[in-house]
């Protein structure tokens, strides 16, 4: 009898293993699928091979010419679209609203699935989103307190570079941690203190590089945890998740002592709490939005404005016209948001700067929600959708010399900016990304505020390369820089 059950089990084994590989009807190309890991492995070699996910299955795309590709991991399907049609339709249907319910969510969440904003799904998603908008904004949030915050910061900066400038310097990590403070403020209504900053600063980088946008090995086989969790990363982000959670509950835990002076997003978020409104307002759900809004607010700025420096110290040309414009517009005069419409040339250089190093070159991931026809492809409900970016911004067809950066293709024929319909770096539709205002202030006053005081150029004669390294974000290699004076009686 035993022999029986062994058989049948067997039998069930190698019948499900098959099943697994069988692909849906009008299913878009794609790697093979093998039982049970899906074409996993076929990803994971073409990752290690082209260094990272993004270009793995750029590369994927263009083996099987496609502008829809579909694969599978262990038990998801998952289908990466091509071509700014195909983005924009996943931008703005409806059925490709919704968040996936997989381990990476899980993982990404501080175990907890589809909590806070980002990963939230139908009516919490909207009553959230909603709430955190209204809110942030109540307490100043993108108004012209932020404005000043942001100022503040660029003063902290000029004097870290006035107080250095005699040997090369790096701002990689004083970029993240002047962001993270405007952000910090409105949210927590304080500054972190450096020590803890540039600990929870660290903990997101090394979370980054953890995950990918498809979720990685840990998404595409959740069981390999329970066989290698160290080499799966799997230790590494459940301690991390452990320390980013403590360090927000602390947060909280001030707030519900009135700690904390003022008003900000978390008394806000406590008072609908105690006001029993809405079974959502929770404090588990308060700590997974702090985690969203610090998730968004603070690598993609600092990497826009890394990436900004580089260049201007690649491009020396470049770097004379925006100085030239700065002084010849508002002289020495602090920047501020409004002078975006008249600094023509320096707003373009942000816009190519977009375009060029593309800090999200893979949006998503999206579940879809009804049986959807993409590009003639048929995907089914409940697919995961990912979004290539970054080809899309290299795309002969949309921009002429893409592959040339010059910020002069956002400026028309009489001299004013022009914005591209097909440059979306804060995504588009209603899943746009709420954080737009910080991001494109402090990146103008920042880079502005820098470049007006100082010109940029390589330490020790040698450029680095602005090759990025490419993970769910692009962020430049290392580098430092000579920051040398524009006037030498400049007082910060």
């Amino acid at each position: 009898m035993i022999w029986v059950i062994i058989l049948l089990c067997l039998l069930t084994f190698i019948v499900y293993g098959f099943v697994t590989t069988i692909k849906p009807q009008k299913y878009p190309p794609g790697p093979v699928w093998f039982p049970f890991i899906g074409s996993s492995g076929i990803l994971q070699k073409m990752t290690k091979k082209f260094g990272s996910e993004y270009r793995a299955l750029l590369e994927l795309s263009k083996q099987y010419s496609t502008n829809v590709l579909g694969m599978k991991t262990s038990s998801e399907l998952i289908v990466v679209v091509f071509g700014v049609k195909n983005v924009r339709q996943v931008f703005h249907d409806k059925d490709f609203d919704a968040r996936p319910h997989n381990f990476f969510a899980q993982l990404r969440n501080l175990g907890k699935k589809n909590l806070g904003i980002t990963f939230a799904n139908g009516d919490i998603w909207k009553e959230h989103r909603a709430f955190a908008v209204k809110n942030l904004k109540y307490v100043g949030y993108g108004k012209t307190v932020m404005e000043k915050e942001i100022q503040n910061e660029l003063g902290q900066l000029l004097e870290h570079i006035n107080n250095n400038r005699h040997g090369p310097i790096s701002l990689d990590s004083l970029l993240s941690e002047s962001v993270m403070n405007v952000l910090w403020t409105y949210v927590a209504g304080e500054r972190i203190p450096l020590v803890k900053l540039r600990y929870m600063l660290s903990l997101f980088r090394q979370r980054g590089k953890a995950f990918t946008v498809g979720g990685g090995i840990l998404n595409q086989i959740p069981w390999c945890r329970f066989i290698i969790p160290e080499l799966s990363g799997y230790s590494l982000i459940t301690k991390l998740n452990a320390e980013i959670s403590q360090i927000i509950e602390e947060a909280i835990e001030k707030h519900k002592n009135k700690e904390i002076l003022g008003n900000d997003f978390i008394y806000l978020f406590l008072q609908e709490i105690y006001a029993n409104k809405s079974p959502t307002f929770t404090e588990e759900q308060l700590k997974m939005v702090c985690l969203d809004l610090l998730i968004a607010g603070t690598q993609t700025s600092s990497n826009v404005l890394s990436f900004a420096l580089l260049r201007a110290m690649k491009s020396p040309d470049i770097q004379e016209k925006i100085y030239n414009e700065i002084v010849s517009t508002i002289g020495d005069r602090t920047p501020c948001w409004n002078d975006n419409e008249s600094l023509v040339y320096t707003s373009a250089y942000i816009q190519e700067l977009h375009r060029y190093y593309t800090i999200v070159p893979m949006a998503g991931p999206r579940q879809l929600l009804n049986d959807t026809s993409i590009d003639g492809y048929l995907i089914p409900k409940g697919s995961t959708i990912l979004m290539s970016i970054g080809d899309i911004n290299f795309d002969p067809d949309l921009w002429e010399d893409p592959h040339v950066f010059k910020p002069e293709r956002f400026i028309d024929e009489s001299g004013m900016l022009k914005n591209s319909e097909h440059l979306f770096p804060f995504g588009l539709g209603r899943r746009r990304c709420p954080g737009d205002s910080l991001a494109k202030s402090f990146i103008f006053i920042t880079l502005v505020g820098i470049l007006q005081k100082y010109r940029i150029q390589s330490a020790n004669g040698t450029v680095p390369s602005d090759k990025p390294i490419i993970g769910i974000l692009s962020t430049p290699q290392p580098f430092s820089a000579e920051f040398t004076p524009r006037k030498k009686d400049s007082e910060f």
